[in-house]
């Protein structure tokens, strides 16, 4: 009954669909929407017939080249049609191309280990590194494979901030890793186009870096021409890495103190620090000039200074607080009062004193022991106040740096952004130095790549004694 009941229903409902379906089709009003849906599609129809018969007039030659013909009768349609062509050409050429660049094979960029500070500002940043293999900038550069590198007080200074507002607006290297090593000696790898000093692949040559530009202490460097020359050829890679910087500064020092080979006979010297890289250079060269040379180190290196040939030496302090005259905790005020009372008792004058190390003490007490035309000279780099630049500051410095550097490229000169003079041709003189027996190089220590933050730690100790050396040699 239930199953009869159902089927009732659904024929019932069924029906009463159907009679309403002919009633609206039945219905006047619906005539409008009829007649739409027949416009509709006898405009398909004919749309389709169109484009059939379209297609047989294409597909006949000769109705083919007669629209062709129509297409270009004039010239402006010729012109359209060239230039259609054209950037088609070129879209699918360069299309084509630039595929194949993307699917290129990805292969890595060369790399090379180098000392580098990885943080500048924080301490406990200098290690062994992997960076990018340097590129020439320029048909002049040289690229030196390095065998030694040696560590200076400067690059501990700059591991700590020295220099970086002016070193990122003209260094074209990055920041960081920042590659440390003022000097270094290695083997020529290959010559800029445009060198004309001489060198050619193989030579063994030292070189120079000043504080604004990449170090040297890595596998390979790439440095101008002008900062390259032939190391000594008495000497090892070793030897030859301790010299360029620091014989390059003193060698500007004596310079400025108008000190040669004929007129330094006769004249009193200060050195202080002369166990220090630049000491230990001033100290030979004005000894054997002629000089009578007073020279202060620490009693570790009274036997150095003596072997390099000054003729009287103070004593600042000791390894140890009761080494010295004057006890304190200040290390600064042991060695200015040891410095005072040592040269009190001496009673003696100088032409020249020569620091070679920073100092915190005030030094005017030493202009008493000058004579009449005497001078003080510092050969340590003064702190650079671009350090300490706000962002007005830094924005009024990359102006200048501009400036500067248009003035250059329309002088074809490099300018020249501080700091002791280095080239090629004081490179020479030390070799010739060094080759005749006048200057000998004074290296205390030498550590592998790995044990670069005991080197910077080494060189600023008091224990050091002359140049901190890393060498690169046989696969290190």
């Amino acid at each position: 009954m239930a199953a009869e009941s159902g089927m009732r229903i659904v024929r019932q409902a069924s029906d009463e669909g159907r009679n309403m379906a002919l009633r609206a089709l039945q219905d006047p009003s619906f005539d409008g929407v009829r007649n739409s849906f027949q416009s509709i599609w006898t405009s398909c129809l004919d749309f389709i017939n169109r484009i059939r018969y379209t297609a047989l007039e294409l597909t006949d030659p000769q109705i083919f080249y007669q629209q062709l013909q129509l297409f270009f009768q004039d010239e402006i349609s010729r012109n359209n049609a060239f230039f259609v062509c054209v950037g088609l050409g070129l879209g699918t050429a360069g299309g084509f191309f630039l595929g194949l660049w993307l699917a290129r094979p990805s292969l890595s960029a060369p790399v090379m280990k180098a000392i580098a500070c990885t943080h500048t500002g924080y301490p406990d940043t200098v290690s062994l590194t992997r960076v990018s293999v340097p590129q020439m900038f320029s048909t002049s550069d040289i690229l030196i494979r390095i065998r030694a590198a040696s560590f200076h007080r400067l690059d501990e200074r700059i591991s700590h901030g020295y220099g970086r507002t002016l070193r990122r607006m003209i260094s074209p290297y990055p920041e960081s890793p920042l590659v440390l090593g003022r000097a270094a000696s290695g083997v020529v790898e290959a010559v800029g186009k445009d060198c004309r000093s001489g060198l050619e692949i193989g030579d063994e040559v030292w070189l120079v870096a000043p504080w604004y530009a990449p170090g040297v202490a890595s596998e390979m460097a790439i440095v101008p021409e002008s900062r390259v020359g032939r190391k000594p050829f008495i000497t090892g890679f070793e030897g030859a890495a301790s010299l360029p910087y620091s014989g390059s500064v003193a060698m500007g020092a004596l310079k400025q103190a108008e000190l040669g080979e004929d007129t330094c006979a006769g004249k009193r010297i200060l050195v202080q620090d002369g166990c220090s890289p630049v000491g230990c250079v001033l100290t030979q060269l004005t000894k054997k000039w002629g000089a009578t040379v007073t020279a202060t180190c620490y009693v570790r290196s009274v036997p150095v200074i003596r072997a390099l040939g000054a003729d009287d030496v103070i004593t600042l302090r000791g390894e140890s607080p009761s080494d010295g005259l004057f006890l304190s905790t200040d290390s600064s005020l042991v060695e200015k009062f040891n410095l005072s009372h040592a040269l009190a008792t001496r009673e003696v004058i100088f032409d020249v004193i020569f620091f070679t190390t920073p100092v915190t003490y005030d030094k005017n007490f030493l202009y008493k022991y000058l004579t009449s035309g005497g001078r003080i000279i510092d050969t340590y780099e003064v702190p650079l106040m671009t350090d300490d630049f706000g962002f007005l500051g830094r924005m009024a410095l990359s102006w200048f740096v501009t400036l500067r550097r248009l003035v250059g490229w329309v002088l074809r000169s490099p300018p020249d952004w501080g700091g002791p003079h280095l080239c090629h041709l004081t490179l020479d003189q030390l070799a010739g130095y060094v080759n005749e027996g006048l200057l000998q190089t004074v290296v205390d220590q030498v550590f592998t790549p790995e044990d670069a933050q005991r080197a910077i730690e080494h060189i600023c100790s008091e224990k050091a004694i002359g140049s901190t050396i890393v060498t690169f040699r046989d696969g290190k």
